[in-house]
């Protein structure tokens, strides 16, 4: 399988679409919903891929058979001179491709390019109860910072998250 790690192109819109609402239906992991994704058009992905180039946040794609397989968001907190170190995580790979390493190669090249970008603390938040991907951010060296209550609301129900960070250095 050969996949291309780069950072998301404006022509990327219509692949990013269906990207999205693909792997919202995969899981209920992530933060937006299948009814969410289904009201994103091209325009919207393309303004959203805009807006991510005037900050030092990354937004990075794994191409595979000629689809997006997986993103990588890492959004800078803002434009403050005190907090604009900071990075906020967010990864999906469409199911198909979950265990073959697609996630682990996304996250390496994403947290490079933060870290020339001028990031140097990534964080993020997890489901409590989603073991996978806890066991894959320990072992990617993040750190437990806490508990992140009523992180997702699903069916009525609150799921709390943890929350992990990892401090770059080169």
């Amino acid at each position: 399988m050969d996949t291309e790690y780069r950072i998301a192109r404006f022509s990327d819109s219509v692949s990013l679409v269906d990207f999205m609402k693909a792997v919202s239906g995969d899981t209920d992991n992530l933060a937006f919903t299948v009814s969410e994704a289904e009201k994103l058009d091209e325009n919207g992905e393309r303004l959203f891929v805009t807006e991510l180039r005037k900050t030092p946040s990354v937004f990075a794609v794994a191409i595979t058979d000629g689809i997006i397989a997986g993103t990588c968001e890492i959004r800078a907190s803002d434009y403050h001179v005190r907090t604009k170190h900071r990075g906020e995580l967010a990864i999906a790979v469409r199911k198909e491709y979950w265990g073959t390493g697609i996630a682990q190669r996304l996250l390496d090249f994403a947290l490079a390019e933060a870290y020339e970008k001028g990031i140097r603390k990534v964080v993020l938040s997890v489901r409590k109860d989603n073991e996978r991907a806890i066991a894959f951010y320990r072992k990617n060296n993040f750190f437990e910072e806490g508990c992140d209550s009523m992180l997702f609301s699903i069916d009525g129900e609150y799921v709390d998250g943890l929350r992990f960070g990892l401090v770059l250095n080169n």
